[in-house]
């Protein structure tokens, strides 16, 4: 929360142990710096969205894919700070930021590996070529960073937010994805 609300630059340990009515000593017993506390944060995160990557056996795939950033959306809120201070992070926290690609890179695989499933099933154009899923997947992770750097906290909306980022798949789907595209983002 604290480094949602000030950015990771603003905020020091003694802060957070303040806002955790806990000593300092305490905390730095078991985070010696603000870089174990942003990697603790981050494994965290990363575990909340490795676990949708399990989708069920009885949903469409491309349904599922398409509802994901509305799934993703608050795991992006609480720990907003990723997607805002992510240049800090990458200048001052070279392990946070190698660990943040590396589990970035691992998700991107198997979403990738997802999407090529999805060509398979007809729900791509069949002349899309796999590096140009790979480039999707690219414009994704772009997308979902750039909408919460570019706008102002208070024009933060789910709704919109899930529009913006499945957009970008519109023009790669065949017609089947797009009647489900269509579906699913009317509902969103």
């Amino acid at each position: 929360m604290l480094f949602n609300q000030h950015g990771v630059r603003n905020i020091t340990l003694r802060d957070v142990s303040k806002k955790l009515n806990k000593s300092y000593g305490n905390l730095t017993y078991h985070y010696p710096t603000k870089q174990d506390v942003i990697l603790e944060l981050h494994r965290d995160m990363n575990l909340e969205l490795t676990k949708l990557q399990r989708p069920s056996d009885n949903l469409n795939l491309l349904a599922y894919f398409l509802a994901l950033p509305a799934m993703s959306y608050s795991i992006t809120l609480k720990y907003l700070f990723f997607s805002i201070d992510f240049t800090e992070i990458k200048r001052n926290f070279s392990d946070v930021y190698s660990e943040i690609y590396m589990s970035t890179e691992t998700r991107r695989s198997k979403w990738l590996s997802l999407l090529k499933k999805l060509k398979k099933q007809g729900y791509f154009n069949q002349n899309i070529k796999d590096d140009e899923l790979n480039y999707i997947m690219f414009l994704s992770g772009s997308a979902r960073t750039a909408y919460f750097q570019t706008l102002p906290a208070s024009a933060y909306n789910e709704k919109a937010y899930c529009k913006m980022v499945n957009m970008l798949l519109k023009a790669y789907l065949s017609e089947a994805g797009i009647k489900i595209y269509d579906d699913v983002l009317s509902s969103c």
